[in-house]
């Protein structure tokens, strides 16, 4: 059984593709890594407000909670 040689314009074209498709890849994987990095952020913003809200109750309560940096 023979196997099916490609021409060079066949390659030429698949690789083209291949090129469009790491292309589109690459794009992806960048907003991919933009939204990561504000979700972090958002995150990071919502665990400070939580510590705080908790630190402000603890301390209406009489307690102190220690928290990253001092005790507030």
């Amino acid at each position: 059984m023979k196997v099916h040689e490609m021409t060079v314009g066949e390659n030429k074209t698949r690789i083209i593709r291949l090129e469009d498709d790491v292309q589109d890849i690459d794009s992806r994987l960048s907003d991919l890594e933009v939204k990561h990095i504000d979700l972090m952020a958002r995150l990071d913003i919502i665990l400070n407000g939580v510590k705080l809200i908790a630190a402000l109750v603890a301390a209406s309560l009489g307690f102190d909670v220690g928290i990253e940096g001092g005790v507030i």
